[in-house]
């Protein structure tokens, strides 16, 4: 190659470097013009589409800088592409590959590792991920990579360790990440002392961040954020911060608050201001007429950092029996309409929100067979995405959908006073049975959240609960078995 070819190639690399990728484009354009059989900079280009979101096209521009000059960095950049690309066996592959050539590359174990972490292929990700520790002891990244895996994995406590190593070795490598996940595995072997500090990290995720900085503006700048000391005569703000299911589950420390101060304001989401208005916590429901500005309070908390500012833990979960109840004159409504029937009435919910935790969705035909119980009436407590799905029932089930009837969570509450057991996804519907005080089965996933904790088939947070979960990913046979013979028992069919 020409001495000013090689010069464009250095011109071009130090502006991809720099983040100037539209320049470095055209660069390498023009040199490939000239040089299309120039192998480094079918490379770079390469790793410049990967960068600009394009794969595909990167993989095509690597592949033939490989069959010009095959070695180890060529086949690592190809081995990226097609990570970026979904086609993990290929990534794969290209990495072994590229191993080939040089063993000592800490880069390609840990991409590798990372290839065999997102193909599912977790033992060998583990075996991979050691071996890059064999290089890099002290790589934070390599240690969160390994506790993640371990957590999906169902050892927690070997997940705890590796997080716990990732926070020591760390050098700003997704620190808050770290924190937040450790607090949520804490948590899961209820360790709330560790667990709910770390959580804390949880404001630092994009919803929180939504919510607090977007919806709530300058109010959480104007006022102190409340540190769980007594303030008699001042008021404090507290507002959700989360899903739905969170401010189900953590509206029980309202009260707590309100023992400590004047007066409390709570804002919840839209779909829950009847229903928290309907019940007493001791607090004034800020609702969507009221403008920020309006809201004058001393001090503020986000909702679940509640508990620790507090300092309780698993022994102090206060109201696990009852918290909530429906408004009178709708739960006569309702059981007018759809409930006047001597009949076993369970209500049902299979799918929650899926934009995340794809997981949690259950198979709505493997509730099929709980349908052929006699004496029994279903009621589809589904709203939303999911509710199309009942009408491929087939004809002979009579499944009553309540979901359509629902505005909100008065409603749903409402509906829900009338049954004698629901039986769902790990979902809102779920906090809100507990908090009912009903009768409610939860199926969970192998990974299942931390509130569920990992040791029990009850909940202490829902006395009235019962756990189901999957005993390996992705199966919900042993779940829907169990639940169908604790069903035949309670309703003592043999």
């Amino acid at each position: 190659m020409s001495t000013n070819g090689k010069e464009q190639i250095s011109a071009a690399l130090e502006l991809h470097q720099l983040g100037k990728l539209t320049e470095a484009e055209d660069i390498y354009t023009e040199i490939l013009n000239v040089y299309p059989e120039n192998a480094d900079a079918l490379n770079l280009f390469g790793l410049l589409k990967i960068q600009n979101n394009q794969p595909q096209e990167a993989v095509s521009y690597i592949e033939k800088a490989i069959e010009i000059k095959p070695c180890a960095y060529f086949y690592e950049s190809l081995g990226r592409a097609y990570s970026e690309n979904y086609n993990l066996n290929n990534a794969i592959e290209c990495f072994k590959k590229s191993l080939e050539f040089n063993q000592d590359n800490f880069d390609v174990w840990f991409n590798l590792a990372l290839a065999y972490k997102n193909n599912m292929q977790f033992d060998k990700s583990i075996e991979t991920y050691q071996i890059a520790l064999s290089i890099e002891p002290d790589n934070s990244a390599v240690y969160f990579n390994l506790a993640n895996i371990y957590e999906r994995k169902g050892d927690t406590y070997s997940a705890i360790e590796y997080y716990e190593k990732a926070n020591k070795y760390n050098k700003n490598y997704n620190d808050n990440d770290i924190h937040y996940s450790l607090g949520i595995s804490y948590l899961k072997i209820k360790d709330f002392e560790k667990g709910l500090k770390h959580y804390e990290y949880r404001q630092s995720k994009d919803f929180a961040i939504l919510c607090q900085t977007l919806q709530y503006k300058d109010m959480m700048t104007s006022k102190p954020l409340w540190n769980g000391k007594p303030m008699p005569d001042k008021t404090i703000f507290v507002y959700y911060e989360s899903a739905l299911g969170d401010t189900l589950m953590y509206a029980r420390y309202l009260h707590l608050v309100k023992e400590m101060c004047a007066k409390v304001l709570f804002k919840p989401q839209y779909c829950f201001i009847d229903l928290f208005k309907e019940n007493d916590f001791g607090t004034e429901i800020i609702d969507s007429k009221t403008l920020p500005q309006d809201v004058v309070f001393d001090a503020h908390i986000p909702l679940m950092s509640i508990p620790y500012v507090l300092g309780l833990n698993t022994e102090q979960i206060p109201l696990s029996e009852r918290y909530l109840k429906g408004n009178s004159d709708k739960i006569k409504t309702y059981k007018g309409k759809y409930f006047n029937t001597q009949k076993f009435k369970i209500g049902i919910k299979w799918k929650g929100n899926t934009a995340h935790a794809l997981s949690r969705i259950l198979p709505l035909k493997s509730f099929y067979r709980f349908f052929d119980f006699p004496d029994t009436q279903f009621y589809s407590l589904q709203k939303g995405d999911g509710i199309e799905e009942l009408e491929n029932l087939p004809k002979d089930y009579n499944i009553i959908n309540l979901g359509e009837t629902f505005k909100d969570f008065s409603d749903t509450a409402a509906a829900m006073e009338n049954l004698d057991l629901i039986i769902c996804n790990d979902t809102s519907v779920a906090h809100l049975a507990g908090a009912l005080g009903k009768p409610c089965w939860i199926m969970l996933p192998f990974v299942q959240n931390w509130r569920w904790h990992n040791d029990t088939s009850y909940s202490p947070w829902y006395k009235n609960v019962k756990l189901f979960k999957q005993n390996e990913p992705d199966n919900w046979d042993n779940v829907f078995n169990a639940a169908y013979e604790e069903l035949k028992t309670l309703l003592g069919n043999t």
